[in-house]
């Protein structure tokens, strides 16, 4: 008897299980098939990091388009725009060395491995009437090695800076794949 339940309850379950998964059943459905597409423009950047904007900007429209369900567009066809602004780019020091590490002074500690924050917020509006069909924040992070190898070295103080830049600079773009997949599932999440 409660075998014939079980069996008569499968079919049910596996209707459901197969109902599962992202379709455009969600709440920017119309948004996403209006003709005129979305655009989006270079995100504003709102931090010293010069040239992050572009990294950002560039991660969402390759999101966007591999996903294939949202026509992308000009401005001058009139279309959506999806506006992003970075507000927020931080590096702070993880974990420090030990004291006097490679011959530094007994006293002195340097970070050897950062970690990266990055906050950005996303506005999907009619530009034509200002009407905002949805908006968010979000928010990565990474760490990072820091460069610890020159420390012995007297001239370090004027490379380690620089060299740590473009350590952190580096990991912007997977950051950047790290916010856009969160943007793209909550653009798309069912209500």
């Amino acid at each position: 008897m409660l075998r014939r339940f079980l069996i008569s309850l499968l079919p049910a379950f596996f209707l459901a299980l197969t109902q599962c998964g992202y379709t455009l059943s969600h709440r920017l459905r119309a948004e996403f098939r209006d003709p005129r597409g979305i655009f989006v423009p270079v995100f504003d950047n709102m931090t010293d990091e010069v040239g992050a904007e572009i990294v950002f900007t560039n991660a969402l429209i390759r999101e966007i388009t591999s996903r294939r369900k949202i026509l992308l567009s000009t401005r001058e066809k009139g279309a959506l725009e999806l506006h992003g602004v970075i507000t927020d780019i931080r590096v702070e020091p993880t974990t420090l060395t030990d004291a006097g590490f490679k011959g530094l002074q007994g006293y002195q500690r340097i970070p050897s491995e950062l970690g990266v924050r990055v906050n950005l917020a996303l506005v999907l509006r009619d530009p034509k009437s200002g009407k905002i069909y949805w908006s968010h924040d979000f928010s990565g992070y990474r760490r990072v090695n820091a460069p610890t190898d020159r420390t012995y070295d007297y001239q370090s103080p004027s490379s380690v800076g620089v060299a740590t830049q473009s350590i952190y600079e580096s990991e912007y773009p997977e950051i950047a794949r790290q916010i856009v997949r969160d943007v793209y599932d909550e653009m798309v999440e069912v209500f």
